[in-house]
């Protein structure tokens, strides 16, 4: 790739293959515009010329300006009458890719726009960032089922949005004051009527006043009307060391969104972004416990800024007569957007959150429960006494008494009775 001719085009309406005359276009991750017929890749020649960073305050006059047409060869701006964004593309602009609104008309280029001075190439091409798209879907689960199919029917939009970035070296004069914490004992009767004793933290404070300098450097601010600022804020941080001093063969085949917020509006924003930065550098300065601010009186100087264009992929599509937008940074692959939310999903969840809940509790309750007294052993049925069998050669002779044993009349049979009893004859 090195030894491949420079990009340069060969004629007002695009960039052209050296081998085929077919269009070409940026190809995500390189430094050259590939050829989609031919697969021919062309080195892009990128300046060698550096970043300039441009005086604000002779920014009127000094600044270089121009029609944004001139941007890339063949480009011409065209506006959403929907959402109002201004877009500077060389393709057939046959809806806006913010807001997914067909009516998208051409508009006559303004000659003083402020013309980028860097721009962001893509490094995510578009196979890249609808796999990280899907992937941002498929775990919103609260979402509509059919959301990702609307979602995906729409595609994605390889857009560069117009940022400025400010720098500047404040001085601030500060008045506040500082408060330091010191604890007291307390008495104090409870409920039970007790005496008891607390610490209680108290704050003495002392007056301060100070000057802090605080130097910031790229400040970075969205130019855009198409885009949410809070999503555009989602995809920080940008990795601005990487930018390249603006070529419009980086644009080829992408859009390049012009700025709806214009320099002096930019510094604005700029401010209230740096005033936190001072406010936290004048607390640290004041020091102690706690920090009371009075008044800041902050100067700029030496304040310069840059005009820019990040990659970003944009999916806009419509979801019961809503736009929805999701936003991915074509260079690190973050995931910003908003969704529509699925009430029957939501219904089902609320019904399983409040089952399981009734579940849970029957259970404590069951297992509170005393457990019931032990059972008594059952009851032995009663044995039946049953006389011995008689030998029937023991029985009595007839004319005995009736009360007397065998047993014992049998045995007195067979034994003879002392000398002088009366015997039984033999």
């Amino acid at each position: 790739m090195d030894d491949a001719p420079a990009a340069r085009p060969t004629d007002h309406t695009s960039y052209k293959c050296p081998q085929c005359g077919a269009a070409q276009t940026l190809a995500p991750g390189s430094e050259a515009l590939a050829c989609a017929h031919c697969g021919h890749l062309v080195a892009i020649d990128a300046p060698v010329k550096p970043i300039h960073e441009h005086d604000f305050e002779e920014a009127r006059r000094r600044v270089r300006r121009g029609p944004a047409t001139d941007l890339v060869q063949g480009a011409r701006e065209v506006q959403c009458k929907q959402c109002g964004a201004r877009a500077i593309t060389a393709q057939h602009a046959a809806r806006c890719q913010f807001c997914d609104e067909p009516l998208v008309v051409e508009i006559e280029a303004e000659p003083d726009t402020v013309l980028p001075d860097a721009v962001l190439p893509f490094h995510l091409d578009q196979a890249a960032a609808t796999e990280r798209f899907s992937r941002w879907m498929r775990s919103r689960w609260f979402a509509p089922g059919d959301m990702q199919r609307r979602a995906h029917k729409q595609g994605m939009d390889g857009v560069y949005v117009p940022y400025w970035t400010y720098d500047s070296d404040t001085t601030t004069r500060y008045t506040g004051a500082r408060g330091e914490h010191y604890y007291v004992t307390e008495y104090y009767t409870d409920s039970k009527g007790q005496r008891q004793t607390r610490r209680v933290r108290k704050t003495r404070w002392y007056p301060a006043s100070g000057t802090v300098e605080v130097r910031f450097d790229d400040v970075l601010v969205p130019a855009s009307k198409g885009m949410p600022r809070t999503r555009l804020d989602q995809l920080e941080p940008w990795h601005l060391e990487d930018c390249r001093p603006f070529d419009g063969a980086y644009l080829a085949g992408f859009v390049a969104e012009r700025y709806s917020l214009d320099l002096e509006e930019g510094f604005v924003e700029a401010e209230k972004i740096m005033e936190r930065g001072i406010t936290q550098a004048v607390r640290r300065d004041i020091g102690g416990d706690e920090q009371r601010i009075h008044r800041m009186d902050v100067r700029h100087r030496g304040v310069t800024f840059k005009h820019l264009l990040l990659p970003v992929w944009v999916s806009a599509f419509r979801y019961d007569e809503k736009v929805y937008r999701v936003v991915v940074n074509a260079r690190t692959g973050e995931v910003a957007g908003d969704r529509p939310w699925s009430a029957w999903k939501i219904a089902a969840a609320v019904i399983a959150a409040i089952a399981l809940v009734v579940g849970i509790i029957l259970l404590v309750r069951h297992l509170q429960q005393p457990a019931p007294p032990p059972a008594p052993p059952p009851e032995r049925p009663p044995v039946e006494q049953v006389a011995p069998a008689v030998d029937q050669s023991t029985r009595a002779p007839a004319g005995a008494p009736p009360s007397a044993d065998p047993a014992l009349t049998a045995t007195a049979a067979r034994c003879p009775g002392p000398p002088g009893a009366p015997g039984r004859a033999g």
